[in-house]
């Protein structure tokens, strides 16, 4: 049996001591026998996630569980470097003017001077909550045929609001499950517990 599994963060395992120990998807890996497959990354987009979804070849898994994550990120190509960029709102800005985004890698000015205005004057909460809409029913249809869980977790006062099978958050809110967290706000090692108990019993239903 083998596990794939995708979302930012949360589900790569930031503030955990051992990540590939202590995570929620090794958890809910080693109950189930199952061989993880875990490409989350640090600051990832639900586009991140579909786009991984789209160019990858399902078969291989026999389940399949993603994590949506804040409806603000989102992911350019840079052709210059052959590489996807992850960007989070509101992008980095270094004391000397340079814009950092979160994987460590600064943007020349051409990109600065794009989203610094798309943050300012394109994205709104409406357009967030549509392009998660969009990406969420987007990744059901691609996965509808295969055993699969879309879980949203989040924190600092976000809430996933897309129909996800499992919501978590580190604050109290309806409809939510609320995971105990390390300092900075991601799940703790009690917190990715928390997390595959619940996700092991929506697969064992």
């Amino acid at each position: 049996m083998k596990i794939y599994f995708d979302g930012c963060s949360h589900t790569w395992g930031a503030e955990l001591a051992k990540p590939e120990v202590y995570r929620y998807s090794r958890i809910v890996s080693d109950h189930f026998g199952a061989e993880e497959y875990n490409i989350a990354r640090r600051g990832g987009s639900d586009k991140r996630v579909l786009r991984n979804l789209i160019e990858t070849d399902l078969s291989e898994y026999d389940y399949v569980i993603v994590q949506l994550t804040r409806k603000s990120r989102t992911e350019f190509w840079c052709d210059r470097n052959k590489s996807w960029f992850q960007i989070k709102n509101p992008v980095r800005v270094l004391k000397d003017g340079r814009m950092k985004e979160r994987t460590n890698t600064y943007l020349d000015e051409d990109k600065k001077f794009f989203w610094k205005n798309y943050w300012k004057h394109i994205y709104t909460e409406k357009l967030g909550h549509i392009n998660q809409l969009t990406y969420y029913h987007a990744m059901r249809n691609l996965l509808k045929d295969k055993k699969h869980l879309i879980i949203g977790i989040s924190g600092k006062g976000s809430v996933i609001q897309v129909p996800v099978d499992i919501n978590f958050t580190n604050f109290e809110s309806n409809n939510t499950i609320k995971y105990k967290t390390a300092p900075a706000g991601h799940p703790s090692e009690e917190g990715h517990k928390q997390i595959a108990e619940e996700i092991i019993k929506c697969i064992s239903i």
